[in-house]
Order: structure tokens, then C-alpha cells, then sequence
């Protein structure tokens, strides 16, 4: 059982890149949420925010990076 710190983020994106030939989407993107945190994501068309809501969802795997699901690293 890990120890649960009330200030570690519940989800953790760290490094995450994402590559569509050769066009690059997404690149070394780090992002924390913590519990009961309310967050957006904004940012110019083609930013990559679609894409890193489908990492986050598990709709696309990301080609780079680690995701961590309290404390524990997830596969998607």
C-alpha cells in the first residue's frame, strides 16, 4: 500500500509526446491534477488539447512520457 499524500497530484502526465507521422502534436508536455482541483486546457487551434484529452481518456496512446494514476503508472 502506498502512503497517500494529500498534496501529490491524483493524475500525473509527464514527458508526454505524441507524433502523426511526421507531424508532431504534441511534445514533453508534464500536467498534474489534484484532488478536487478544477482545470481547463486552452490554447490556439491545433495545440494539441483534443489530443492530450484522448492520452488522458485512453482513446490514444501517446508515443512518449509517463502517466501516473494515483502514484501508480498506468498503461493506456
Amino acid at each position: 500500500m502506498v502512503a497517500k499524500n494529500d498534496d501529490a497530484p491524483i493524475l500525473s502526465l509527464a514527458g508526454i509526446g505524441k507524433h502523426y507521422g511526421g507531424i508532431t502534436a504534441l511534445s514533453g508536455v508534464d500536467f498534474d491534477v489534484r484532488e478536487g482541483e478544477v482545470v481547463a486546457l486552452a490554447g490556439d487551434n491545433g495545440a494539441g488539447k483534443s489530443t492530450l484529452v484522448k492520452i488522458i481518456s485512453g482513446i490514444v496512446s501517446s508515443d512518449e512520457g509517463r502517466i501516473l494514476f494515483n502514484g501508480q503508472e498506468v498503461s493506456l
